[in-house]
């Protein structure tokens, strides 16, 4: 089948499945409240990108009219308008003009004609085409672990939520359990203003707080509603609701996962170097979170038994049999959220991911899994709706 005939193939399927509610078949594992409610997740939209290559969506902008995404292969920043077609494609790594470095943490569209990419070195403001305009020292150091589209930053009408080091930072502090529990990291910075608008300490009633000791990744993910942010740690079952810009503490959302979940225990700081990779094999974290139509959903990913992580070899990380328990126990279980109470808790076999206030997936998921290579990149866009009946 040639290019054309594949991608109008593709095309008519998703035609075909648009707008059509299926329920989805997990298993449900978490506990249930007096109204079960089963989600259903319908598939809104789609977007067929012609390319070859590995593109990730990095923002979107807010009246959809373009998407900002990144292909890790080529390191092409990429902007695709609504229809699919690809606008400009531009490698911006290296000592290069207008190059932003070697790699960035986040990018975002900034106003309606600029893209911002946030690095640990600086601030680099880009027009449309994707030519330099202005760039800046970063005024903190941005406390994460994860980078080229990590979840460390949220940008909403110009402000910058984000997770930061204390301006004194040393690798002795650092190092002591309680590092975590001696600084604001939660930080509020107006772009505009170029002055942190506020700052808040990691809720005490976090785990990594209550667990002391050092964690891999501390920056919350984050969804900013009105007036209103959530935050979800990757080791806490909790959602911490917050005032914005002025972070104060309003609600907490205790998530109660099922028993697939298991809790991780902190590293040591002398503890061997492959020590945290086993450790977080044989524990959970969250991986996501997100929201649609009034809904908030939580994604954590299961834990391997011990006893089968324990009997690894412990002198190689990723090997086969390692790999294989990661395949088998790390796979995502969805919680689903209202009115700040757990209604639904199950497995379901696709990754979801939200940017730019979207929920989306690489794959239909009501359609059997296809492992091929492809031409082009599918992106496939999804509401939350569900039906609630009293037990």
């Amino acid at each position: 089948m040639n290019m054309l005939s594949k991608t109008l193939s593709q095309l008519a399927l998703i035609v075909a499945i648009i707008g059509i509610n299926l329920s989805c078949n997990g298993d449900n594992q978490g506990n249930k409240t007096g109204d079960v409610v089963e989600p259903r997740f319908v598939i809104t939209d789609s977007l067929v990108v012609d390319y070859l290559g590995e593109l990730k969506i990095m923002d979107i902008k807010p009246d959809r009219s373009e998407f900002l995404m990144f292909d890790f292969q080529r390191k092409e920043m990429v902007r695709v308008d609504s229809k699919g077609q690809i606008l400009l494609a531009r490698n911006l790594t290296g000592d290069i003009k207008d190059g932003y470095g070697s790699s960035f943490i986040s990018a975002h569209y900034h106003g309606y004609n600029e893209v911002l990419i946030l690095t640990h070195q600086g601030f680099y403001s880009y027009d449309l085409s994707l030519n330099l305009i202005d760039s800046k020292d970063s005024p903190f150091a941005v406390f994460t672990n994860t980078a080229i589209g990590g979840h460390a930053n949220l940008i909403t009408d110009g402000a910058l939520f984000t997770n930061i080091y204390p301006d004194n930072f040393s690798r002795e502090m650092f190092e002591q359990e309680d590092f975590l529990s001696q600084f604001p990291f939660l930080t509020v910075y107006d772009l505009e203003q170029e002055k942190i608008l506020a700052r808040q300490y990691i809720p005490a009633s976090c785990q990594m707080i209550k667990n002391k000791g050092e964690y891999r990744e501390t920056a919350p993910f984050s969804i900013r509603d009105g007036d209103t942010i959530y935050l979800l740690f990757s080791y806490s079952p909790e959602i911490y609701q917050y005032s914005f810009p002025e972070l104060e503490l309003q609600d907490t959302i205790h998530l109660e996962p099922g028993d697939v979940y298991v809790q991780i225990d902190p590293a040591s700081p002398k503890a061997e170097a492959f020590d945290r990779f086993f450790n977080e094999l044989a524990a959970s974290s969250y991986v996501g979170l997100y929201q649609s139509n009034g809904f908030l959903m939580t994604a954590y990913h299961g834990a391997a038994p011990r006893e089968k992580v324990d009997a690894l070899p412990k002198n190689v990380v990723g090997g086969p049999e390692f790999s294989a328990l990661r395949k088998q126990y790390k796979i995502p279980y969805y919680q689903l959220i209202k009115d700040g109470k757990k209604l639904w808790e199950g497995h379901l076999d696709v990754d979801f991911r939200y940017k730019g206030g979207r929920l989306f997936a690489y794959r239909n998921m009501h359609l059997p899994k296809v492992e091929e290579e492809s031409d082009h990149v599918v992106f496939y866009f999804y509401e939350i709706e569900h039906e609630g009946r009293d037990t």
